[in-house]
């Protein structure tokens, strides 16, 4: 148990800027395009089961604690099929599972492939992320092999294994496609791509790593215990489970973890079979608002899949998905009211930053800075407004200042205006929102050059225009 309370402090201290507590403000108009998502889905249980329950200290002393509850999930139907797909497409596909909805195996290379989603590319999400040029890998403990639909045994559910049921994924015939043998794996006994091997690289880190963990450590048949000593072992390279033994994933030792902008998700498939189907949602890294974050509006797994599509500019996939909000409270940004129309120093530099406010545009004028970060040695990088009324950049990072406009024009009244900072030298981030959307032509991911100086300074407004709601927030890279 001290293991797991140290480490519960070590999130808490990466979830918040010093000297604060969790902040209440609205939250933020879009999700942080991380670089990595991590997704465990356990099974069939009431968020009342595993809130509060001795048996799962990990879970609530440090998952929750640490990190952002969502309190009022809810999954889509009962059955675990509908509610996988619905969580990766959009859609519990009725039609092809029934209604009310059967566990069935897909039955490709038979004729008319019963239980088999035949929809056009992109059916899921993995369609979507591949054709970002993301990348996509799900892990399945005790599958077996590459891609099983064929079949289940006693710990592996295909069930619990969404994407075979997609055509553009199994490929439709009896003998699976290239594409499902290589991202659909068994999570340690693939000889190519295990999950602990995979995490040894950023670069082979996946850019969505989805984890199905077996009947024996996901709650399913009950233990409870079990399953949250796996999750233990997956998220720090332990063994407590005697699972992860010979070669550990360990989630937050991995250089995707600890290099780049990644957060994970564990969610309950569905609840024990009630009519409220209420389940636990956590989100977990040092850019959700913890420790102790919650948030009480009603979402489903439809709203999960719309927050990892807002985070990466996707468009929805189904009905579901598309009629959602994303959970988007996670982020709120820590409130920093009496930075307005100042500059402001940071209490230690950071290399990465993320500022946002609502300003009141003047109805006639150019207004000036509306946002500003700049690091010690005179960096500076700027929102503006430039001559014709549109929303632009000025990077001060090189030897000469770099100024870009956009086609989005600035208009009078409350708006509000999000800037993110990573500095990487040649291969940073620079990035602008405009009420809630990114400004295609402002928008720098790995290519913004930023110098190598970390953040120092920051300045909401030009002390001319009204503004509200400043917020600012800091990663620990």
């Amino acid at each position: 148990m001290r293991r797991i309370l140290a480490l519960g402090l070590v999130l808490l201290s990466t979830s918040l800027l010093a000297g604060g507590s969790a902040p209440t403000m609205p939250p933020a108009a879009s999700a942080p395009a991380f670089d990595h998502i991590f997704v465990i889905v356990e099974e069939n249980m009431d968020e009342s089961q595993v809130v509060a329950n001795p048996q799962a200290p990990f879970i609530n002393d440090v998952l929750f604690y640490g990190n952002w509850r969502q309190t009022n999930y809810f999954g889509l139907n009962h059955g675990s099929l509908p509610d996988y797909l619905g969580l990766v497409s959009g859609s519990e596909h009725k039609p092809v599972i029934g209604d009310p909805p059967s566990d069935c195996t897909p039955a490709w290379g038979t004729s008319g492939a019963g239980c088999a989603i035949q929809d056009a590319w992109p059916s899921n999400i993995a369609d979507s992320i591949e054709g970002s040029g993301r990348t996509w890998r799900a892990y399945a403990q005790s599958m077996g092999w590459a891609c099983r639909w064929q079949s289940n045994t006693s710990t592996y559910d295909v069930t619990h294994n969404p994407f075979v049921y997609f055509k553009t994924v199994q490929g439709g015939a009896s003998v699976s496609s290239p594409r499902c043998e290589q991202n659909d794996v068994d999570l340690t006994a693939d000889s190519r791509h295990s999950l602990a091997a995979d995490l040894r690289a950023e670069a082979t880190t996946p850019n969505f790593v989805f984890i199905a963990p077996d009947n024996a450590h996901n709650m399913h048949d009950g233990n409870v215990a079990q399953a949250d000593r796996y999750l233990q072992d997956l998220f720090t390279g332990s063994n407590v489970s005697g699972a992860n033994g010979a070669d550990p994933v360990n989630i937050f030792g991995s250089p995707a973890w600890t290099s780049s902008r990644s957060i994970a998700y564990v969610v309950w498939d569905e609840d024990s079979g009630t009519f409220w189907n209420q389940v636990a949602a956590v989100a977990v890294g040092p850019w959700v608002n913890g420790p102790g974050g919650r948030d009480g509006a009603r979402f489903t797994h439809y709203s999960l899949l719309r927050t990892w599509e807002v985070s990466w500019d996707l468009p929805p996939l189904g009905p579901g998905d598309r009629a959602a909000a994303p959970m988007l409270s996670a982020f709120n940004l820590r409130p920093d009211v009496a930075a307005a129309g100042r500059t402001a120093r940071l209490a230690s530099a950071h290399p990465e930053v993320y500022a946002r406010m609502e300003v009141k545009i003047p109805p006639a004028g150019s207004p000036g800075r509306l946002l500003s970060l700049g690091g010690s040695d005179g960096a500076e990088f700027r929102i503006v407004v430039d001559g014709a009324g549109r929303l632009a950049f000025e990077n001060r990072a090189g030897p000469l200042p770099l100024f870009t406009s956009s086609e989005q024009r600035v208009e009078p009244g409350w708006h509000t205006v999000e800037l993110h900072v990573w500095v990487r030298g040649a291969s940073g981030s620079c990035e602008v929102d405009y009420d809630g959307h990114p400004v295609p032509a402002l928008r720098q991911l790995g290519h913004c050059p930023t110098g190598s100086v970390p953040i120092q300074t920051y300045a909401f407004g030009d002390g001319a225009m009204p503004t509200r709601n400043l917020a600012l927030a800091t990663s620990p890279l």
